[in-house]
C-alpha cells in the first residue's frame, strides 16, 4: 500500500516496474552504484490528476535524484571544503566522482538555516580594484564571519543596510567621513573605533610626538641630564595619548 503523492489517497494497484540506477557511498575503495527495482502504482482516487505515481524512498533517495542521500551528504561538504574542480578530483580520487559544475549546483540548491541576527559588526573597505574601485566589507566580529559586501563606500548604502538588519549594538568602523552613515542606519548602536585603526591612530601620534621634540630624544639618548625634565613631560604626553586613542570612540 502506498499513498499518492498529489492527493495522499492510498492504493496497492501496480501499474508497472522500471529499474533505477542510484550512485551510492563507494565500498573499499570501489564506485558503487545501486540497482533499485522500483514500482509504478495507479491512483485509486478518479479524481486527482495524478494517475500514475512512482514508489517513493525518501529516507534513501530523493524523487529523480541519482544519487543516496548520504552520497550527496558526502559530495557536498567536499564541495564547501575545496569548491567545484578541485572538489571534483578530489571525489574522484576517493570513488565518489561527481563533476565540477554538480558540485557547484548542489552547493547553490543547499538549504541553509537563517543566521542569529549580529550584534557586533565591523566596517570597512575593500578593493574591488586596488587605487580605482572599493566596497564596503560588513563582518560579524562575535562570530568571524563576513555578513555582506557592498558594491561601493557610500554613506547611504552603509545607512540603507544597517537599516535591513536591526538588533545591532556595537559598530566597529574608522572614524572617515564615508562611514558616517553607520549613526543614521543605526542610532542607538555605540560606534568605536575598530583595534587596527587604534593601533595606526596610536603610531601616527608618537611619530607626531617624537618629531617635534628629536633634540630632546636625541640628548636623551646621549644621557644629557638636563633632558631629564622634558623626557618626563615627553613621556607623560605620550602616555595620555595613548589612553585617548584606546578609549576613542567614532565621531
Amino acid at each position: 500500500m502506498r499513498s499518492c503523492p498529489s492527493c495522499g489517497c492510498g492504493t496497492g494497484r501496480v501499474h508497472s516496474h522500471y529499474m533505477r540506477r542510484v550512485a551510492d557511498l563507494p565500498w573499499q575503495g570501489r564506485v558503487v552504484e545501486i540497482r533499485l527495482h522500483a514500482r509504478r502504482f495507479r491512483c485509486a482516487n478518479p479524481q486527482c490528476r495524478q494517475r500514475i505515481f512512482t514508489e517513493r524512498l525518501p529516507e534513501t533517495v530523493q524523487p529523480k535524484a541519482r544519487r543516496t542521500a548520504r552520497l550527496g551528504e558526502s559530495q557536498l561538504v567536499i564541495g564547501f571544503a575545496v569548491g567545484g574542480e578541485s572538489g571534483s578530483r578530489l571525489s574522484r580520487k576517493l570513488a565518489m566522482p561527481v563533476s565540477g559544475d554538480t558540485l557547484l549546483r548542489m552547493i547553490r540548491s543547499a538549504g541553509f538555516e537563517p543566521p542569529d541576527a549580529p550584534r557586533v559588526v565591523g566596517i570597512d573597505d575593500w578593493a574591488w580594484r586596488k587605487g580605482q574601485r572599493y566596497g564596503t566589507i560588513i563582518c560579524d566580529l562575535e562570530r568571524n564571519r563576513v555578513l555582506d559586501l557592498l558594491p561601493d563606500r557610500n554613506a547611504n548604502t552603509v545607512a540603507s543596510w544597517l537599516k535591513r538588519h536591526p538588533g545591532i549594538e556595537v559598530i566597529a568602523r574608522d572614524r572617515a567621513g564615508v562611514y558616517y552613515g553607520a549613526r543614521r542606519g543605526a542610532p542607538d548602536a555605540t560606534q568605536v573605533a575598530d583595534r587596527w585603526h587604534l593601533l595606526q591612530n596610536l603610531g601616527e601620534g608618537l611619530r607626531l610626538a617624537f618629531g617635534r621634540h628629536r633634540k630632546v630624544v636625541r640628548a636623551a639618548s646621549r644621557g644629557d641630564r638636563r633632558t631629564s625634565a622634558p623626557v618626563i613631560a615627553l613621556a607623560d604626553n605620550l602616555n595620555r595619548l595613548r589612553w585617548t586613542k584606546a578609549t576613542a570612540v567614532a565621531a
